[in-house]
């Protein structure tokens, strides 16, 4: 009967510091994720690594014996999931423990970033999510969640937009004095970005100048992503005025040639639109550049929060768990880090 009642004592004390012990992981003290901090990596023409340390920080009880954690890791943009990645049994020790992930872009995925940036008036909204789960004496212990969220924005139409007065010239003459030219994005799909131009035109010679055709080609770093067709014919009287309409695309299929570009030059692009006329003069044919519409801008991006990011590109970020949790972004200079966020430096190509 004493030794029947000595093994239950014993055997509800055992209950009771499992359970105490359990509590304290659970409840009291569990492990925390204190900071994530991303770099880019290898860049091919299929795919772009992302880089994240993770840091854990572990509370007493793991620290006393062997830790594991299972890591899963993703990175969105404006809700298009660009990156994820899973780890599992990664061992913890000390009191702070870093987790390294590898994630990997698959440069097919760029194209529907660049739709939803565009339309979503050129911002887009990062989420870095990670979510680690450990593993103690059999015990899972989900850790408390550090999510950075950061959204960065362009401007990349900005140099059209004005009401600048300006003189087209041919052969030293004055064909047209152009008062406001203007751009927007149109609707934008996975496979074709429109750009709507115009410009507000008057006819300065005493006679018609009919325009035959209109083209457009547009760069980004060089590569051609966008040429064709911007206006068919149209006739400028006498001393009319007239709006001008000029519809470019981009064919969002070359974005993963350019996104290449973009990553190895540190996160630097050049954009460049060109538009040109066929006019009749005289009888004579002449493809002339249209450079009151036409025009160059340079941007740089940041999609981790670099901190040489510069000129005026505009980035609200934050990072949040239970109890408020800390940043920890982190970009290297010499391998250019940024995603998205113009620069501001531009100009506009004029006559």
């Amino acid at each position: 009967m004493v030794r029947r009642r000595t093994w239950l004592v014993t055997l509800v004390a055992l209950v009771l510091i499992v359970a105490t012990v359990t509590y304290g992981v659970l409840a009291v003290d569990r492990p925390r994720v204190e900071s994530v901090e991303n770099e880019w990596g290898t860049v091919t023409s299929e795919r772009t690594e992302i880089e994240t340390e993770v840091a854990v920080d572990n509370p007493f009880l793991l620290r006393l014996g062997d830790a594991a954690a299972d890591v899963s890791y993703s990175v969105s943009l404006n809700d298009v999931e660009v990156a994820a990645e899973e780890e599992n049994r990664v061992r913890l020790a000390g009191d702070e423990s870093t987790v390294t992930v590898s994630t990997w872009i698959d440069n097919d995925k760029i194209p529907a970033w660049w739709a939803s940036h565009v339309n979503n008036d050129e911002t887009t909204t990062v989420r870095v999510e990670p979510d680690i789960v450990v593993d103690y004496a059999g015990i899972r212990v989900p850790a408390e969640e550090l999510t950075r969220t950061r959204t960065v924005h362009t401007n990349l139409l900005e140099p059209l937009a004005t009401n600048e007065s300006r003189q087209f010239q041919v052969s030293n003459q004055t064909v047209f004095v152009v008062d406001e030219t203007d751009a927007q994005w149109g609707n934008a799909t996975v496979n074709r970005t429109p750009i709507e131009a115009s410009a507000t035109v008057t006819n300065s010679l005493g006679i018609p100048v009919p325009i035959t055709q209109l083209g457009y080609t547009v760069r980004l770093n060089g590569i051609v992503v966008g040429q064709g067709v911007a206006a068919r014919q149209t006739v400028l009287e006498p001393n009319q005025t007239r709006t001008l309409e000029a519809g470019a695309a981009i064919d969002n299929s070359k974005l993963d040639e350019w996104w290449v570009t973009h990553r190895r030059q540190g996160g630097a692009s050049n954009l460049t639109v060109d538009f040109n006329a066929t006019v009749a003069l005289g009888g004579v044919e002449r493809t002339l550049p249209l450079d009151f519409i036409s025009y160059e801008r340079q941007f740089r991006t940041d999609l981790f929060g670099a901190e040489n990011a510069s000129g005026n590109a505009s980035a609200n970020e934050s990072a949040s768990d239970e109890d408020g949790g800390r940043d920890g972004g982190r970009e290297p200079a010499e391998n250019g880090t940024q995603l998205v966020g113009s620069d501001g430096a531009s100009r506009s190509r004029g006559v």
